[in-house]
């Protein structure tokens, strides 16, 4: 069985504790709402996990039938990132319609106050 690189494995080690600090410092010091830092949170989790147990990465290669772990490391982080994307797109989506509704109430209270 082939195994993970170890510059591979200390990469994705770093990188998650990284992002795992500093979801932490943005969420005490900017007040990042904790829906996406959990969800950010639990990224790197999956990041670390994939980092310290790479049998994890190397079976689901195997089940899946991609050769390369690097290209089952890619094809994973991608599809995260592809459902956050799409997780801030259908949030960013209901925000827009909340601000139009609460335009056209703004400007029917103009009018009322108005007359």
């Amino acid at each position: 069985m082939v195994s993970m690189p170890v510059n591979l494995r200390w990469t994705l080690i770093v990188a998650s504790v990284l992002v795992i600090i500093f979801i932490i410092y943005s969420a005490i010091k900017t007040k990042l709402n904790i829906r996406y830092a959990i969800v950010w949170f639990t990224f790197s989790f999956f990041v670390l996990l994939l980092g310290l147990f790479p049998e994890i990465a190397l079976w689901l290669k195997q089940v899946i039938g991609i050769e390369s772990l690097t290209n089952f490391l890619f094809l994973v982080m991608i599809s995260i990132l592809f459902f956050i994307s799409y997780y801030c797109y259908i949030k960013m989506s209901k925000m827009s319609e909340e601000i139009k509704r609460l335009t056209y109430m703004v400007a029917e209270l103009k009018k009322e106050k108005e007359q």
